[in-house]
């Protein structure tokens, strides 16, 4: 299989455009915490962020590009990263680091392959082990949207990232910018990582349970929305939004995180007070 094809299939896209690089390692957060970066590639992006002199970690699950990403760096005279041939869905944050005589806090910075975006969010931001304090990350366009949506274009993917982090869309990065050129553009997102929730709820389990279940029909109204994905029995839902101040006739789409995490709140309360009557 060739390169091409292969980036191709991985849905890699190589970052190509100084100035985009530039722009990113303008953007990368100035104290002293290590690096971990998700897809070294050509190390087009890893030989500037190994100039900033601090400890770098970079994955790569390509043997060839991790090859010449370090052979990139040797003749460059850098020889304190460390790149690793691995998955990234895989890798242990605190081990990675280890190699480099580091340790969390750290940040992460990359150009994440399409096909596995929401499953790298997933990993680094609800895994309560060893999260980064930041998320410096290029994805496609219409993730980086989103990911900061205000309500009204609100999704599961918007609402789960920003639980979990403040997001911000940094720049958009056009497809002539990439080898090979993607079908759409991108878009650099920095997420800065929250110690607490964004907002207060029993657990995060039983919101995301409230959350998916809205979204699961995010274009019908709540009401229907919430009786099909949580499994209520008939005028549950509507009871449950009345409790909640929520007109029954929204979509999930519109809600505020702080409407999301009411719903969760009088859902623990009774599911609790059905316990206690058991």
């Amino acid at each position: 299989m060739s390169g091409r094809r292969r980036r191709a299939r991985l849905g890699q896209h190589f970052l190509r455009d100084e100035r985009v690089t530039n722009a990113i390692i303008e953007l990368v957060p100035d104290h002293p915490a290590p690096i971990l970066e998700i897809g070294a590639g050509n190390g087009v992006l890893t030989e500037p962020l190994a100039e900033l002199g601090r400890p770098l970690v970079s994955v790569e699950l390509d043997e060839g590009m991790a090859f010449r990403t370090r052979r990139r760096l040797l003749d460059h005279g850098f020889d304190h990263p460390v790149v690793i041939e691995h998955d990234v869905l895989d890798i242990d944050p605190v081990e990675a680091l280890a190699t480099v005589a580091s340790s969390p806090p750290y940040g992460i910075v990359g150009n994440l392959p399409y096909a596995i975006t929401a499953p790298i969010f997933r990993k680094f931001l609800e895994t309560e082990a060893a999260r980064p304090d930041w998320m410096l990350v290029m994805v496609q366009h219409e993730v980086a949207q989103r990911v900061t949506a205000q309500p009204g274009k609100l999704s599961l993917l918007g609402v789960s990232v920003q639980f979990f982090a403040d997001a911000e869309l940094c720049f958009s990065v056009e497809r002539e910018s990439f080898d090979p050129p993607p079908q759409v553009r991108s878009a650099v997102v920095m997420l800065n990582l929250r110690d607490d929730p964004a907002v207060d709820v029993p657990s995060a389990e039983r919101f995301f349970e409230v959350v998916r279940g809205g979204f699961r029909n995010p274009r019908k109204q709540l009401r229907n929305a919430l009786a099909q994905g949580v499994w209520l029995p008939p005028g549950g839902a509507s009871e449950w939004l009345d409790a909640c101040g929520i007109d029954p006739t929204r979509r999930p789409g519109t809600l505020t995180l702080d409407e999301w995490a009411a719903l969760t709140r009088w859902r623990e309360r009774q599911l609790t007070a059905k316990d206690a009557r058991s």
